[in-house]
């Protein structure tokens, strides 16, 4: 058998090596990771004719792969013993790296696999505050226990902010109010629709177990959500239909501030249903405009532009459900549509 030995470049093709002593990858690479690979198992069975055979390369291959792993790393991996060869301590050292390194190699290919299969990847959702309380606590925590290797996050934001957002590339979907007029280029699809409600003291606002009109409403100071709200929209176009104008004495970020200061008496309080005020001695009412409830619809948005993966199109479709299921809803499959204003 042709004795290789490491260190001074003999091999069973005298010149096989010559000015080529490192082997090179398709892509002109010094090493590749079946350098690594053949490091590895030379390590382990310490013969090299054996490890080219379990390799399916020859001899002279492998000497080359270890030779090059040895000038790029400026060290003497192993050494001729007896008629097989053994690790130096610089290869000893090494060898749990370079397997580490093969361990990354394996996960970063397995990640890849769940790429192409669509079930790895990372998913931005841009949602105004009042909805993520609302909706994602529960829903997200199943929705990631089922699909484990999408790494969801989520930022808050008024419904202009989100749509700045998504155009820029910094979210991927964002759950809002539907805009009153189509916004070029998003797809949208409708999730549900959201009422308006009246929150108060009871001495502002009696518990009558009624609705109350939206022009009643507006006698009394209005505590209210700022424009960065696409909700804010369809009130105050609620408020032009009634002909009444509302006597507006904040306009807030957070519901929580609105009912804060709703709980002090300071006036009556205009939120949609999703918000919540559990624990506080307010009660609330629905708001009606010519005896027909105030109500806008919610919705998922996208780019169209840049294809939205098909496990953020099941995310949508999943909330879809829960949003209609927690609403007692029941509508045909939803669409992709444009945007519209409601106040019915």
């Amino acid at each position: 058998m042709p004795e290789i030995l490491f260190g001074n470049r003999t091999s069973d093709s005298p010149g096989a090596d010559a000015g080529a002593g490192v082997e090179r990858s398709a892509e002109g690479t010094p090493m590749d990771i079946r350098t690594y690979a053949g490091f590895v198992t030379a390590a382990e069975l310490l013969n090299i004719t054996s490890a080219a055979q379990r390799l399916n390369i020859t001899q002279s291959a492998l000497s080359r792969q270890i030779h090059s792993l040895e000038d790029s790393l400026g060290l003497r991996l192993f050494e001729r013993h007896k008629r097989n060869i053994r690790l130096t301590a610089a290869g000893e050292a090494l060898l749990s790296r370079i397997n580490g390194v093969l361990a990354a190699d394996r996960d970063l290919r397995a990640f890849a696999g769940d790429l192409a299969r669509d079930q790895s990847g990372l998913l931005k959702i841009g949602a105004c505050s009042q909805l993520i309380e609302r909706y994602l606590p529960a829903f997200l925590s199943d929705w990631r226990a089922a699909n484990a290797g999408i790494d969801v996050r989520l930022e808050d934001g008024g419904g202009p902010e989100l749509s700045e957002r998504l155009l820029a590339g910094a979210v991927h979907v964002i759950i809002s109010s539907m805009p009153s007029t189509p916004i070029e280029p998003f797809e949208m699809v409708r999730l549900g629709d959201l009422a308006f409600v009246a929150v108060a003291t009871p001495d502002l606002l009696p518990d009558a177990g009624s609705p109350i009109e939206i022009s009643d409403l507006l006698e009394s100071p209005i505590l209210t959500l700022n424009r960065r709200h696409a909700s804010r929209e369809v009130f105050d176009a609620a408020c032009r239909l009634s002909r009444a104008v509302p006597r507006i004495v904040l306009e807030a970020t957070s519901p929580h501030t609105l009912f804060a200061l709703a709980e002090g008496g300071n006036g009556i309080a205009v939120v949609p249903s999703s918000a919540r005020f559990a624990g506080r001695s307010l009660v609330s009412r629905p708001i009606t405009l010519r005896g027909e409830q105030v109500r806008f619809d919610i919705c998922a948005m996208w780019d169209s532009r840049v294809p939205l993966p098909a496990y953020g199109r099941r995310f949508v479709e999943a909330l879809r459900a829960h949003i209609m299921a927690e609403e007692g809803m029941t509508e045909a499959p939803a669409g992709t549509t444009h945007g519209h204003l409601r106040v019915i």
